[in-house]
């Protein structure tokens, strides 16, 4: 069984390194427990996106992975619950029950989760927005949102 904090976070295919960093640095300042992003097609670790970490990505573990489906199928198996954050998600993310052992999942700039990817997912979510609004937040700034509200539900 997993730790009741357990608490991981996926990239899929964010390939700014400045939106990796961010993204580290808010998921490290959160209390996650890792990040995991997939080999191909997305950002590595690369100066720039330390550099936009400011350090946090020294103190977070970044696990590059060959296949991310089988590794949210694998986090699933050990009982997290995964959560995909995507514009046509069925619910609002302050919905989601985050004080269990889980696993935000956050897409890429431009196209979100890929549809394989949002199969993997018990559950998508979505960020409410202005009616008139005529776009999504920046990845980073979703995910950052999104962090925030997994803090929220788990402190004491």
């Amino acid at each position: 069984l997993p730790s009741q904090s357990a608490f991981l976070v996926f990239l899929d295919q964010v390939q700014d390194p400045h939106n990796l960093g961010a993204i580290i640095r808010s998921a490290h300042a959160v209390g996650a427990q890792g990040l995991v992003v997939p080999e191909r097609e997305s950002a590595g670790l690369s100066p720039a996106a330390l550099k936009a970490s400011a350090g946090a990505a020294l103190h977070l573990p970044v696990c590059r992975v060959a296949n991310l489906q089988k590794a949210l199928q694998k986090t699933a198996e050990l009982g997290l619950a995964i959560t995909g954050l995507d514009a046509e998600g069925q619910q609002s993310f302050t919905e989601v029950d985050f004080a269990q052992p889980c696993a935000l999942v956050i897409g890429s700039e431009g196209k979100g989760l890929r549809r394989m990817v949002q199969k993997r997912c018990d559950t998508l979510i979505r960020i409410p927005m202005a009616e008139n609004s005529i776009g999504s937040f920046n990845a980073s700034v979703a995910a950052g949102i999104v962090l925030y509200e997994v803090f929220r539900q788990r402190r004491p």
